[in-house]
C-alpha cells in the first residue's frame, strides 16, 4: 500500500515489458529479469585503482597523524595549572610569528 508523502507517491514496478529467463537447479520455477552480462575477462585484463587528489591528500594526512607524537598529558596538566594560577607567561611575538607561518603554510604564500 503506497504512502503519499508531501505529494510524492511512489510508483509500483512495471514488469509487463521485462524479459525473463528460466533457470534450472535450486532456483527452478522462478524467473529473473535478464540483464546483459559483462564479457568474460581476458587473460590480459588487470584491475587498477586510482585515487583522486583529495583522497591522496587524506591518505597523506592520515600518515602524518599516525606518525605524530603522543600527547604528553603531564605537560598539558602542568600548563593548564600554570595558566589557571596566572604563572604562565606567553611570548606574544613568538605566537604571532607561528600563526603567520601557519597561515603561509595553509594558503601557500611565502611573502615575508
Amino acid at each position: 500500500m503506497p504512502t503519499d508523502i508531501n505529494g510524492f507517491r511512489p510508483r509500483g514496478l512495471d514488469t509487463s515489458d521485462s524479459k525473463s529467463t528460466t533457470r534450472s537447479g535450486p532456483s527452478a520455477g522462478r524467473t529473473a529479469q535478464a540483464t546483459s552480462a559483462p564479457a568474460a575477462p581476458t587473460a590480459a585484463a588487470t584491475d587498477s585503482v586510482s585515487l583522486t587528489d583529495n583522497a591522496t591528500r587524506l591518505q597523506h594526512l592520515g600518515e602524518l597523524l599516525a606518525s605524530a607524537p603522543e600527547i604528553d598529558r603531564a605537560r598539558v596538566e602542568q600548563l593548564r595549572q600554570s595558566i589557571s594560577d596566572g604563572r604562565y607567561k606567553m611570548d606574544t611575538v613568538h605566537v604571532a610569528d607561528k600563526l603567520i607561518a601557519l597561515e603561509r603554510t595553509l594558503f601557500g604564500t611565502n611573502k615575508g
